[in-house]
């Protein structure tokens, strides 16, 4: 649908700076509010920009596994993305607006991070909304507090960095390129599903991703003693109606490409 106005609530972050370019290249209009850009839903009046047809829900207080799985960070978690829920929730309440939530599938995890997404859920099944669960979509973002493990891993390898698991690596998660990721999601609008589970199936240990990286760069990998935490969940039949073209070793390469440009100018 050509001329179409989207309100991307998060378009500053890694998934949702790129699903702002996919959506402008497929001839849309988008209007972005993220923190990173001095808008704070938390508190933001939303109704100033109720003339969209459709908004995607991707802002919230959210990290790699550094950052959701620190004690002194829980807290905080519950409190910002409460308040993000509060606001954005009776905004889309009272205007009717379709929209999409992004979840994850740590929404069935026992901590802050997972409470407040598993609360993200059902708020929006009782509005109607639509609700895709991510497993974990990755790309590059610069290194900080709250950037993932591959973009993590790759600048420190690329640094000379030997690279030290704090775990055995024995843990597995499931990748998805954000380019793969944010077409699907688009794709999912238009198919018009309420929930959809999104990713690609492929479990990985961590210390065969860490592998991957530092045999590419060349450095140097330890693994650490201590077992990593669990987050086997298996994604339900709806997970099977989207495709990711980019396989994790060619994800990985984009990553070092960008990397480097990163390391030139940092």
């Amino acid at each position: 649908m050509a001329n179409r106005k989207n309100l991307v609530l998060g378009g500053s972050g890694t998934i949702g700076s790129a699903l702002c370019k996919e959506l402008k290249d497929q001839g849309e209009e988008v209007i972005n509010l993220d923190l990173k850009i001095g808008f704070d839903l938390r508190t933001l009046n939303l109704f100033n920009y109720k003339n969209v047809d459709y908004v995607w829900f991707l802002a919230w207080d959210v990290g790699g596994a550094k950052y959701l799985y620190n004690a002194d960070n829980q807290l905080k978690i519950i409190q910002n993305n409460t308040r993000i829920c509060e606001n954005v929730f009776s905004f889309l309440k009272s205007t009717q607006i379709p929209f999409m939530f992004v979840s994850s599938q740590l929404a069935s995890y026992d901590n802050a991070y997972g409470v407040t997404k598993k609360l993200g859920e059902e708020w929006s099944r009782i509005l109607n909304g639509n609700i895709v669960r991510f497993w974990n979509v990755y790309g590059w973002e610069t290194p900080g507090e709250k950037s993932h493990i591959i973009p993590d891993l790759v600048v420190r390898s690329l640094q000379k960095q030997p690279i030290k698991l704090l775990t055995n690596g024995e843990e597995e998660r499931q990748f998805i390129f954000m380019e793969d990721t944010v077409k699907n999601l688009i794709r999912m609008r238009e198919m018009g599903l309420k929930e959809v589970d999104m990713t690609n199936n492929r479990w990985i240990k961590i210390k065969d991703l860490a592998k991957i990286i530092t045999t590419k760069i060349g450095t140097t990998l330890e693994l650490g003693k201590e077992k990593g935490y669990s987050v086997r969940i298996e994604a339900n039949e709806t997970a099977k109606k989207f495709h990711f073209e980019t396989t994790l070793e060619q994800g990985v390469d984009k990553i070092i490409k960008e990397a480097k440009k990163y390391l030139k100018t940092n």
